[in-house]
């Protein structure tokens, strides 16, 4: 049996030009076969930079190739679900950029094909590969901050790029979609939980929301405040409170070195955090619970919990006509 899986890319988007595909190059356990796009440039760009054995101006000709294990899929939100679908029906193995659909029926539909098909479908946050994410469990799992009782998110950044998918609605643009999605992700590293009520406020530019904030309860009164947006200048942290200290962590869902401060009565500590490669890691786990016959790192019962949460919120919102 092969030690190595062959990936195929859905889309040269930016995320996959500048991020996931070198980071296939990384993974030991990876080997990029083949992209598709529709824009003939792009695939012309990407065999020439990435040195791509194959390049395809169909997705449906990348899914046909019987040689590719593993697809990667990093196009608009709005087709996540139909092309993650076609390509487990076409034997392939999925990782799908987050949100990994535009609700949470849709992620129990995928989660229904990934079951009956056999292949793996996991959501790419890929955050929770990094040193920092295991120094926030490490640090939960301790107990030093006693019962946690508040809990704030936040990731934001300015938007300055032009004609982005980010900014149009009927592709599954807006804050809550791009970066809201890592807070409530956070909370569910922290708790394991779903909230049981939610309230929200966005402002709006263009049909997409650019400045978001939720608060959270859970059954037992934990209140968690989650923000995002990409309106005004940038910055990713979080705080867990609990009875008996806090936690906070600078630089949230980056994966460059640092440190998280605990506080609690016998001092404050900084947990060093170790420089991380993200996006690597996630390619080589994926990889790897494909030749393992294993679960990757996130279920899918936690990426539909977490899109539940997210459907909560936009309940919420008031959408201006």
């Amino acid at each position: 049996m092969s030690d190595i899986v062959n990936w195929g890319v859905l889309g040269y988007a930016r995320i996959a030009r500048l991020n996931v595909l070198p980071a296939i190059s990384r993974a030991a356990n990876a080997r990029l076969v083949a992209v598709a796009s529709r824009d003939p440039a792009k695939a012309a760009e990407c065999a020439r930079d990435f040195k791509c054995e194959r390049t395809y101006t169909r997705y449906e000709d990348l899914l046909a190739d019987k040689d590719i294990q593993a697809v990667y899929i990093p196009l608009p939100n709005s087709m996540h679900k139909e092309w993650a679908i076609r390509a487990m029906e076409a034997g392939k193995h999925v990782l799908c950029e987050k949100p990994i659909a535009m609700n949470a029926s849709e992620a129990r539909e995928m989660a229904e094909v990934s079951r009956r098909t056999g292949k793996l479908l996991m959501e790419a946050f890929m955050y929770r590969y990094t040193d920092r994410s295991r120094r926030v469990r490490e640090v939960i799992e301790s107990g030093v901050l006693g019962e946690i009782r508040h809990i704030n998110a936040t990731f934001r950044f300015l938007l300055d790029r032009p004609n982005t998918i980010k900014a149009q609605p009927e592709l599954g643009g807006g804050a809550l979609y791009d970066v809201g999605c890592y807070p409530v992700n956070f909370l569910s590293l922290v708790t394991g939980r779903t909230p049981v009520s939610c309230h929200a406020l966005a402002e709006y530019e263009n049909g997409v929301d650019v400045n978001l904030s939720a608060v959270l309860q859970y059954e037992d009164g934990l209140i968690a405040n989650i923000h995002c947006g990409f309106n005004a200048y940038g910055k990713t942290f979080a705080e867990v409170i609990g009875t008996k200290g806090m936690m906070e962590v600078a630089d949230t869902f980056l994966d460059f070195r640092g440190g998280i401060q605990v506080y609690a009565k016998d001092g404050t500590r900084t947990i060093p955090v170790a420089e991380s490669d993200r996006y690597r890691d996630e390619v080589a786990d994926f990889s790897a619970a494909i030749l393992e016959g294993r679960e990757p790192l996130l279920t899918l019962d936690e990426t539909i919990r977490n899109m539940e949460v997210l459907d909560m919120i936009r309940a919420q919102l008031k959408v201006p006509a």
